[in-house]
C-alpha cells in the first residue's frame, strides 16, 4: 500500500472522486481516506461523451488543484489512451506522479498484469480497477474468473483492487482469494471500502452511471432550487 493510504482493521476506507478544489475539502471533512482523480471528471466537468475520451492533460490539470489544498492520498485513473503500449503507460503514469498522484488506477484483466508488474518494480503503487470497465467495456465474467484475475493482480503487484458493480456472490470470491483491499463501486459486500463520485454522495446525481443524470427529488436539488425563489 502507498505509504500515505493505510489500511487499519475494521476501518472501512471511504474514497470519493472529486475534481476541483471544493470537492476535495468537502472529501477531507466528512472524513474520506483518500480522494480518485477519476476519468468520470470527462463526462461531469469536461462536457465529453464518454470517459475514454479523457487525456493524460486533464487529469494533470486536476491533479494539481487537488494536490494544492488537501493532504489526502490522492489515487489518479490512467486514462484509457495511455494504455496503447507499456512504454506510453509507464511514461504516463510517471507524470502522473510527478504532479501528484501518490497511486495509479488502472482499468482492466489479464491483459494489464505485465504493465501492473514493470510499475510494481519502479515503486509506483497501483490500484487496479475490475469487473465493469468503461475505458474497455470487457466482457462479464464469472465469480472464478475475477477471483483469479484479481489474485493475478496482487500478485503483479497491485495493492488495492477497485472491484465495479459486481454481484456479490463475485464479491466474495474474490475476497476469499486475495489479501489486499477490495473497494466496492455501487456494491460493497465483501469489501474493505467505497468508492463513489462526490455529485451522487451530494445527491446532485443519481448514482446508476456515470453520465448527467439530475436527480430533481433530492434534497440538494430541492435546496438549491429554492434557493432562487423570490423572498419577500
Amino acid at each position: 500500500m502507498s505509504k500515505k493510504l493505510k489500511v487499519k482493521k475494521n476501518n472501512f476506507l471511504k474514497i470519493m472522486s472529486c475534481y476541483d478544489a471544493t470537492s476535495a475539502n468537502i472529501a477531507k471533512l466528512l472524513g474520506c481516506d483518500a480522494i480518485l482523480v477519476g476519468d468520470s471528471t470527462g463526462i461531469l466537468n469536461l462536457g465529453y461523451k464518454n470517459t475514454t475520451d479523457v487525456n493524460l492533460k486533464d487529469l494533470i490539470e486536476i491533479l494539481k488543484i487537488i494536490k494544492k489544498v488537501t493532504s489526502l492520498p490522492i489515487i489518479a485513473d490512467l486514462p484509457s489512451h495511455s494504455l496503447t503500449n507499456n512504454q506510453l503507460a509507464i511514461s504516463h503514469a510517471k507524470k502522473l506522479t510527478k504532479f501528484g498522484a501518490d497511486i495509479i488506477k488502472i482499468e482492466g484483466h489479464g491483459e494489464i498484469n505485465q504493465l501492473v508488474a514493470t510499475l510494481t518494480k519502479k515503486n509506483i503503487s497501483i490500484c487496479t480497477h475490475i469487473g465493469i470497465t468503461p475505458q474497455k467495456h470487457s466482457p462479464k465474467n464469472t465469480a472464478s474468473e475475477y477471483a483469479r484475475i484479481a489474485k493475478e493482480h496482487e500478485d503483479s503487484g497491485a495493492k488495492l483492487i477497485v472491484l465495479s458493480k459486481m454481484s456479490t456472490a463475485a464479491n466474495k470470491k474474490v475476497s476469499e482469494s486475495v489479501s489486499i483491499p477490495l473497494v466496492g463501486y455501487k456494491n460493497t459486500n465483501f469489501c474493505n471500502g467505497k468508492v463513489d463520485v462526490m455529485y451522487v454522495a451530494l445527491g446532485l446525481l443519481k448514482g446508476e452511471e456515470i453520465k448527467i443524470n439530475i436527480n430533481q427529488q433530492s434534497a440538494a436539488f430541492k435546496h438549491i432550487a429554492n434557493f432562487f425563489k423570490k423572498t419577500s
